[in-house]
């Protein structure tokens, strides 16, 4: 009900006022996005591969439309914006960060009059350090003061806000170079959110890979894919961080190809067979792409005049003989009237206010009658399967909770320890059927140690020494009244 609602009154709506239809879509060869005024269709597009030539043919049916408007990109006021996005998430990645500050020093200064940047920086929030058009001497800068800060890694949010930020920006294409290691900690925000956000908005993401060891290089799949999806080009550098230039400076240039046409549509009003899609035909030397674009054609009829013989013309009715004389008979006919009642406006809207009506009553009567939901406290029954005890002033104890209890610096860990020594997912308690529990590293920096010995997986045991980086902890499944716990005492007594 909560969908269909706002879905019918748009379609009431959309009746009353001229809707501009808007479409898009990314090919192999070619991003191509359009828009449909009444009586023009509006298109611009991008290859994909480097190209000097595109040739253009439209049809509907069987019938081929012109394109004109034919522009190469950029042309005169267009501009390209582009933000320059860097992760800064990790304290032990400032090396890479001073790699990111020198290749985006590179790029700046290939820059073209046409192509305004901007720069900022992410780790749990984003930060805007320069604004797109900023000048290249305060956009430097702003890159000298860029720093590892070592908080969460929130990609996709932060990537979305970024495309929200170059949306209000005026610029006729807009560009995302986001360096990354490809690490993402969200919850909350996922993968296709970003390519959604993308593809409504024309931003395009081209990205840097920076694989930090062989294991983690595995994370660099999903900026990868972000750029596939988003029609942007995708680049890794070495083991360290180094990138040739001929690799590098494609990045801001890739998306100034292409170019933008118009087609003339009111000679399809006057068709017979009204077509509800164009089919449009780019070819390059390399590729060929044919893509069916949905139109919405309104084909105005005027409806026939309908004979009427009035006393006043009984006189020119056709007679015997005019019809032996083969004359011209004139017949007078009373206009109709082209006015065509809008039955959407007389029974559209009228059908939309008592949906909504009827669902706000709804609404009430199911608040009105909503009962308090029990809570049951279930601490009384709670009990932990073992402890992880610190060794610290005050012997913190960490309750292990579930089946698999996971340790790390990252939030999304059931044991959270701010401590750079350990990384994001460091290792991994695993509680058996049997009752045993059993600890693996997953792929850390600096390794789990038990009892002085590196394992990569091991099972625990009562009072284990355990050392993840800098921590030391030590595990027991005894709770901590155990020590107050009297022994049972087997006592002699008379028969």
């Amino acid at each position: 009900m909560k969908r269909t609602l706002p879905l019918l009154l748009f379609v009431c709506l959309s009746i009353l006022v001229q809707q501009v239809s808007a479409w898009n879509t990314l090919t192999d060869n070619f991003d191509i996005n359009c828009q449909q005024t009444a009586k023009r269709l509006d298109c611009n597009y991008r290859p994909l591969n480097q190209t000097s030539r595109v040739d253009i043919e439209v049809k509907a049916n069987d019938i081929i439309l012109e394109a004109s408007n034919i522009t190469s990109y950029p042309s005169k006021g267009e501009t390209t914006a582009i933000l320059f996005l860097v992760d800064t998430s990790d304290p032990n990645r400032q090396n890479v960060v001073e790699k990111n500050k020198s290749q985006i020093k590179e790029l700046l200064t290939d820059l073209k009059p046409h192509q305004k940047a901007g720069l900022a920086s992410f780790d749990k929030t984003i930060r805007i350090l320069s604004p797109i058009g900023t000048t290249t001497f305060l956009l430097s800068k702003s890159l000298d003061s860029l720093q590892a800060s070592g908080k969460t890694t929130e990609l996709y949010r932060n990537l979305i806000e970024a495309i929200e930020k170059l949306k209000s920006t005026d610029a006729s294409r807009k560009l995302i170079i986001l360096l990354s290691d490809g690490q993402a900690e969200d919850k909350a925000y996922f993968h296709s959110d970003v390519i959604k956000a993308a593809r409504k908005n024309s931003v395009v993401i081209n990205s840097i890979g920076y694989p930090r060891t062989i294991t983690l290089s595995v994370a660099l799949q999903t900026i990868r894919r972000l750029s596939e999806e988003t029609g942007g080009d995708y680049i890794e550098t070495d083991m360290n961080y180094n990138l040739s230039s001929d690799k590098l400076n494609p990045l801001i240039n890739n998306i100034d190809n292409g170019g933008s046409f118009s087609v003339d549509l009111n000679v399809l009003t006057n068709n017979t067979s009204t077509p509800d899609k164009i089919t449009l035909t780019l070819k390059t030397i390399k590729a060929q792409e044919s893509i069916d674009i949905p139109i919405r054609i309104k084909v105005v009829k005027i409806p026939a005049a309908k004979q009427t013989l009035t006393s006043a013309n009984v006189s020119n009715a056709p007679t015997q003989e005019n019809l032996n004389n083969k004359q011209p008979i004139q017949i007078v006919t009373k206009q109709a009237d082209n006015q065509t009642i809008n039955l959407w406006l007389w029974y559209g809207l009228p059908a939309a206010f008592i949906i909504i009506i009827i669902f706000i009553l709804i609404t009430l009567f199911l608040l009105w009658n909503r009962r308090p939901v029990s809570v049951i406290d279930t601490n009384t029954d709670y009990r932990p399967y073992a402890y992880l005890i610190a060794d610290d002033d005050k012997e913190t104890r960490y309750p292990i909770t579930r089946s698999i209890w996971r340790i790390g610096r990252s939030k999304d860990n059931e044991l959270t320890l701010d401590d750079t020594s350990l990384s994001r997912r460091h290792a991994e308690i695993q509680r058996n059927i049997n009752g045993t529990f059993n600890i693996i590293d997953m792929n850390s920096m600096n390794g789990v140690y038990i009892n002085n010995e590196k394992v990569g997986k091991a099972e625990l045991h009562e009072g284990d020494a355990i050392e993840i980086g800098d921590v030391f902890l030590r595990f027991t499944q005894h709770a901590s009244d155990y020590s107050l716990e009297e022994p049972t005492v087997m006592q002699k007594t008379k028969l």
